[in-house]
């Protein structure tokens, strides 16, 4: 009989080693410590110490800067993201101490990554290129070829593709047609362009005529006769000499001809000018 229970004690040792009793379960958003179910940390907060036999969780609220955004046991707080100027980053929404900052990228960029830890310049689409999505915060442009009848002759991160001109909706006609990169040329006709130039000429050549008239009737008016060169009449200087004292016969024949009305004496093959007061 003593064997059998020293058997027994013995069967119950084994497997109590065997098969250790089960851990005690904690409830959702509770964790195990020395054998004692603890509550966490609620959001904002961090783990000071644990719980006891007769104490709760100690928990302490995150400092300025810092956060914690989940139920946890965490001794220490997270550092609010930084949103680097340098690296094209600016912040959308300040930090708490149960969320974190969040950062977004400056216009024209976009996020390099889905945390938008850097950005990068928006992709600019070429000529021939027109923009199917624009660009956003999060994502880069989507380019697409033009197709036919359409153009986009700059770079640019938000153009799309342009209809080439219909130049028959204008009175025109195509003088080049238009490519993926260029729009198409329009213009006259040789003929309709010969009827447009020839009365803006007449009009031109019509209007200058008028002008020259007006011109000549002011310049011919009462105020502005013309002077006609009139025949100069030339007086002789000489008058009559009352003083009879000098001889006739003491004054030499002397042949006057008038040159530009001087008088003007020729004696012994010379000429010479006589003037006023020699003959006074």
């Amino acid at each position: 009989m003593v064997l059998l229970r020293l058997r027994c004690l013995l069967w119950g040792c084994l497997l109590t080693a065997v098969h250790p009793e089960p851990h005690t379960m904690c409830r959702e958003n509770q964790y195990l410590a020395k054998n004692h179910c603890c509550d966490m940390c609620q959001p904002g907060k961090k783990l000071m110490n644990d719980c006891t036999e007769f104490t709760n969780t100690e928990c302490l609220p995150c400092k300025n800067g810092e956060f914690l955004d989940t139920w946890n046991i965490e001794r220490h707080c997270h550092q609010h993201k930084y949103c680097d100027p340098n690296l094209g980053l600016q912040v959308q929404r300040e930090g708490t101490s149960e969320t974190d900052t969040t950062c977004r990228c400056r216009e024209g960029l976009h996020c390099t990554n889905n945390a938008c830890e850097s950005c990068t310049q928006h992709t600019l689409c070429s000529p021939g290129l027109g923009v199917k999505q624009v660009a956003t915060g999060v994502s880069d442009t989507i380019c697409d070829p033009c197709p036919a009848g359409f153009f986009s002759n700059v770079s640019s991160a938000s153009e799309k593709c342009h209809p080439w001109t219909r130049c028959e909706a204008k009175g025109l006609v195509e003088l080049q047609p238009g490519t993926n990169r260029t729009d198409v040329v329009c213009g006259l006709q040789d003929r309709v362009r010969a009827l447009v130039v020839i009365p803006i000429t007449m009009v031109i050549l019509l209007a200058v005529l008028l002008v020259s008239a007006y011109i000549r009737k002011v310049t011919k008016g009462p105020g502005n006769k013309v002077i006609q060169p009139e025949e100069v009449k030339c007086q002789d200087p000489v008058e009559d000499l009352e003083d009879t004292s000098v001889p006739l016969y003491s004054i030499s024949p002397v042949q006057e001809t008038l040159q530009g009305c001087q008088p003007v004496t020729q004696e012994d093959g010379k000429e010479s000018r006589i003037s006023v007061q020699e003959r006074v």
